[in-house]
């Protein structure tokens, strides 16, 4: 199943920031210093600019292709790696990892949802210096209406048409998504694990994290219905 393709890639990384620069903005203001910040599901690199503004080392990691060449033009001189989010890098003074945009919870890897929430934040915790920050947010059961639904919209010289349906049986968001523009049209199928609140908050407390629930980045953009954030942070070493 391929995500963010050219047409739909370009869509997002045009119209759809806000959500992430504002995450920029509340995870610096919690870190003093230099480091690397891993943006895990970067797409087309929304917190490069401001992690590097503010001294620190980035590194960005998408599965999609077509994010990572969007990303890699925006910001040459920045690292880009395409690949999972739940394979992160083995480097050493990572002060903060971002996964913004309901990246734990999309079906592109076994290990995504509940199920493997815990070994993820623990690899997640081994990479972070103590201290190190982890700001994510998920899509919980909230997220879609019990009955499959269509919303239309256009934008500067595309048409986009998203219908989100729900298998509550199996706590799954499904999202088709078709794309018109001047390359003619492309369809995607977009499946997401819906994850509680509090089996994150669960996890993150037995990963050995120290956790806030978030119910927005910045002050005049609250999450939409269904979305939950949090901003962890790791012991310090006694």
């Amino acid at each position: 199943m391929s995500y963010y393709r050219r047409s739909l890639a370009q869509v997002h990384a045009r119209d759809h920031t806000q959500y992430a620069l504002a995450a920029a903005r509340l995870l610096l203001d919690q870190l003093e210093g230099e480091g690397l910040i891993i943006d895990l599901g970067c797409g087309s690199g929304d917190l490069a600019g401001p992690v590097r503004e503010a001294g620190f080392d980035y590194l960005g990691i998408d599965l999609s292709a077509d994010m990572i060449a969007l990303a890699r033009n925006k910001y040459p001189h920045v690292r880009f790696t395409q690949g999972s989010a739940f394979d992160l890098p083995d480097v050493r003074g990572v002060r903060a990892i971002a996964a913004v945009g309901e990246v734990v919870n999309y079906a592109t890897d076994a290990r995504a949802g509940a199920a493997g929430l815990t070994g993820w934040l623990r690899r997640c915790q081994d990479v972070l210096e103590p201290g190190g920050l982890l700001l994510l947010d998920v899509a919980g059961p909230l997220r879609a209406a019990p009955e499959p639904a269509t919303r239309v919209w256009a934008g500067d010289a595309y048409r986009i048409e998203v219908t989100v349906s729900t298998d509550a049986s199996r706590r799954m968001l499904r999202r088709e998504i078709t794309v018109d523009d001047e390359r003619g049209r492309t369809t995607e199928i977009h499946e997401l694990h819906l994850i509680e609140p509090v089996e994150v908050m669960a996890a993150l407390r037995a990963a050995g994290f120290r956790a806030t629930a978030l119910d927005r980045y910045s002050p005049e953009l609250p999450f939409p219905r269904g979305w939950s954030g949090f901003l962890a942070r790791v012991p310090p070493r006694s």
